[in-house]
């Protein structure tokens, strides 16, 4: 981390970046950048890791008119994490649940749920989810950790920035360009629970102006033991594994056009809860592919885009009948996204910059639980506008409009009182908007002040889901195309102040956010008579919730190798809906106690010539979770009570290029409960790393 003055950025940003910037161009949403820009030469430049994802020119995390944290791949390394939710679970304000080795449900100040809907993550500018319940498989990204530059955590509603599902906040995970980086190793793991893992990366370049990056990676591994699971989900439990391999190219067609694609597949088989409170086991088969195009023209950086993801899965459970007989259950389910982007970054003058967006973009599931087919398209538009007002002011206002529209082919439960036609002529628009003021009062001292309206909108199970009584359950389980898009506000006072004395960065925020028409699942959501007569759970919205919270961090480094960290996050929800009242639980959906409200986050690290030892630990409060008992729709509440875990990494280079590592997760206890589902094991991982 730099910590040196920052006077005359503005000017830096006017003279020296704007030209570099002028070799790349917007891509993947409307407001992430292509990896085209020469992130390195930034670095170099601002003596620190930089975002550009925000405005569209780079800027340091403490400049830019969002509240940014920025992991670094220095920071993924010395964490030992072998997951992306492990090195994100030791960030400030975000919650981590695992639900085993390899599986997790990420969610940032106090908004996390099973399959949780609220966090947008792209990879590079596309944007992975899972278009059943918008949710993200962390293991099925096709990407190893030793090629990814950064991780880019961004805090609150972001919707009119980065889309739609940027209800809560953004991971924004940023892998080395083919063409200017040249990523060479291969790793090999092993360790407790009969862990087992590799990875290897390969760059190869064409000439001066293509480049080429191929990888691939994967692991097994015994499962943690099943704790306090219910004896139906207990048989469901399988071993995970994953595998996934990806190619990225770049090529430069003239000195100001460069066209990208990539490709990936992947395989992945994990245990983890449904929305239901059930534990079930998950095989998916995942592909996606992209082709884009960045050009310079006279009428600013120009970018067109499209990908598809595709995923087959494959999920399993066991289920006990109303006789007591046990059997398996399989449900299968095609999912895609379409999505074909455009947008142009103009400046105007020395103090304007202006960045327009459209995207078109297909939703699509095909499962039993739909009966059928569902599918929604989304016809976007988006419009920024960064001011610098004066050398220390500046102005960032971002318009984002969401048209969809819906359509189901399939059989829909017999006197649900909803037709096809319903989903048909069923339409949302839906505006959103994100604004923030920087100041930077002194060359030390940043203040930022944000608004924002996000925009969460309906999932397709939330629309569609297609269970008759009887199926699951004794009652239906219904989904509902008028479920409005949920409506997150949120404004956030953010303080940033250089501490030279001791080469650290003071980092603060005071947020408050409110969450309007909040979605509940079918399952278990609002019960009610069909005018046939059929008793049900519908999806529906319930209602509001708010949040309030502090955050505080230090973060530094010295010249003689010791590094650390520290930070505390207080988050208050409160809850204003229909769900869980006189005291039967029937859904899962409650932020008011699911997410502790306190949690303290430290670390210290020391690097000497081959030597380096970092210590990451977490306090956190306690909080609820939720489990099925395995009687139709059942649920218990489970108290989770505070903990504390400590991980560690020792590091040495045997060798110029060579690096043996040792790595202990949860170090201070053997076994820990972290959630409702299987107790936590501590986990002693070896690895070797060879750079080639």
């Amino acid at each position: 981390m730099n910590t040196a003055p920052r006077a005359g950025t503005f000017h830096l940003w006017r003279n020296v970046a704007v030209p570099l910037m002028l070799l790349s161009a917007p891509t993947g949403s409307s407001g992430a950048l292509a990896q085209s820009v020469n992130y390195g030469a930034m670095e170099q430049m601002f003596g620190e890791p930089v975002t550009t994802s925000v405005t569209g020119k780079p800027q340091r995390a403490t400049d830019a008119p969002a509240n940014i944290e920025i992991i670094t791949q220095d920071d993924i390394r010395r964490s030992g994490a072998t997951t992306i939710p492990e090195v994100l679970q030791f960030v400030t304000g975000v919650d981590v649940r695992f639900n085993g080795i390899g599986g997790a449900d990420v969610g940032i100040r106090g908004y996390n749920q099973t399959a949780n809907p609220h966090l947008m993550v792209l990879v590079d500018g596309r944007q992975v989810y899972m278009v059943d319940y918008g949710r993200v498989v962390w293991e099925a990204i096709p990407v190893q950790l030793a090629e990814i530059r950064q991780i880019e955590v961004i805090y609150g509603p972001n919707s009119a920035l980065y889309g739609f599902n940027a209800a809560g906040g953004v991971i924004n995970i940023i892998t080395y360009d083919p063409r200017k980086d040249p990523i060479n190793t291969a790793t090999v793991a092993a360790g407790t629970q009969q862990y087992r893992a590799g990875s290897a990366v390969a760059t190869g370049r064409i000439g001066e102006d293509s480049g080429l990056r191929l990888s691939l990676g994967g692991f097994e591994a015994h499962d943690f033991p099943p704790g306090g699971l219910n004896l139906n989900d207990q048989l469901s439990r399988q071993s995970p594994f994953t595998g996934t391999f990806n190619a990225d190219g770049r090529t430069k067609i003239t000195d100001a056009v460069e066209a990208f694609a990539d490709v990936s597949f992947g395989d992945t088989r994990l245990s983890g809860p449904s929305p239901a409170g059930a534990y079930l086991t998950e095989e998916q088969h995942s592909n996606s592919f992209r082709l884009g195009v960045n050009a310079n023209t006279p009428i600013g950086l120009l970018s067109l885009s499209g990908y598809r993801n595709e995923a087959n899965v494959n999920i399993s459970n066991v289920i006990t009948d109303d006789f007591g007989d046990q059997f398996s259950a399989r449900e299968y389910e095609t999912q895609t996204v379409s999505v074909v982007q455009a947008s142009d970054l103009v400046k105007l003058g020395p103090d304007h910059t202006v960045r327009a967006g459209l995207e078109y973009r297909v939703n699509s599931d095909g499962s039993a639980l739909l009966a059928g087919s569902m599918s929604n398209t989304i016809y976007s538009a988006s419009l920024m506008w960064d001011w610098q007002m004066t050398p220390v002011v500046s102005l960032t206002n971002a318009l984002r409009l969401d048209h969809v529209q819906m359509q189901y082919s399939g059989f829909l439960v017999p006197g649900s009182g909803i037709t096809a036609a319903d989903y048909s002529n069923t339409t949302f628009n839906q505006p959103s908007f994100n604004s923030g003021l920087v100041w930077k009062a002194t060359d030390l001292d940043t203040l930022r002040l944000t608004a924002a309206r996000g925009v969460q909108l309906p999932t397709l199970m939330d629309q569609a889901l297609q269970i008759a009584p009887g199926e699951l359950a004794p009652v239906g389980l219904l989904g509902r195309p008028n479920v409005l898009p949920s409506v997150i506000y949120n404004l956030e006072l953010d303080y940033d102040r250089t501490l030279t004395a001791i080469a650290s960065t003071l980092r603060t925020a005071v947020f408050g956010q409110r969450t309007d028409n909040v979605i509940s699942w079918p399952f278990g959501g609002q019960f009610g008579i069909t005018p046939a007569g059929i008793p049900a759970f519908f999806s529906a919205n319930v209602g509001y919730t708010t949040a309030a919270g502090v955050e505080i961090g230090l973060k530094g480094h010295s010249e003689s190798g010791w590094r650390w960290n520290a930070s505390y996050a207080f988050t208050a929800t409160s809850d204003n809906t229909s769900l869980n009242q006189g005291g039967v639980l029937t859904s899962t959906v409650n932020y008011a106690c699911s997410a502790p409200r306190s949690v303290v986050d430290a670390g210290v690290g020391y690097s000497r010539e081959k030597w380096e030892l970092d210590l990451i630990g977490r306090w956190q409060s306690n909080f609820c979770d939720f489990r099925a008992t395995g009687a139709n729709l059942g649920l218990e509440r489970v108290s989770i009570d505070n903990y504390a875990t400590l991980n560690v990494r020792i590091g040495y280079a045997i060798l110029e290029h060579v690096t043996l590592a040792l790595a202990a997760q949860q170090l201070n206890q053997a076994t820990l409960i972290r959630t409702a589902g299987p107790l936590y094991e501590r986990r002693l991982i070896a690895s070797v790393t060879v750079h080639f």
